[in-house]
């Protein structure tokens, strides 16, 4: 069995804009989230070191993530990764490997119950 799976827990680099596909209408956003590792350096000293990571969502999934997610809030996302392929002005390969979102929370936003936002509370939500 095969599994192509990711869950991460980071910050929103910063505020989301929301586009349209041309050919079907769909939204889609892309944006990246930045996560930060605390380990001790060969010299014995504390180090954090942060890492960016790609990600897009589509549908309403990306309404939600554009009009709430922006800049320094949490998230937590949960999607699987797609490598893209394109050629630039040069003719040069160009890869992006990104974090196709399938589901996620708000963790510093609560709902009216103090619960956590998340994708699947916002189903029925109007946009």
């Amino acid at each position: 069995m095969d599994m192509n799976r990711v869950m991460i827990i980071g910050r929103s680099t910063a505020d989301l804009e929301i586009k349209r596909i041309e050919s079907s209408g769909t939204s889609v956003v892309n944006f990246s989230i930045a996560t930060n590792r605390k380990f001790k350096n060969k010299d014995g000293n504390m180090v954090e070191e942060a890492e960016y990571h790609r990600c897009v969502a589509y549908g309403n999934s990306a309404d939600i993530l554009g009009k709430y997610l922006v800049k320094g809030k949490k998230v937590y996302i949960e999607g699987r990764l797609k490598t893209r392929k394109w050629q630039d002005a040069a003719g040069n390969d160009r890869y992006s490997t990104e974090i196709v979102i399938e589901n996620f929370i708000f963790l510093d936003s609560k709902g009216p119950n103090g619960e956590p936002v998340s994708s699947e509370s916002m189903d029925d939500t109007p946009f």
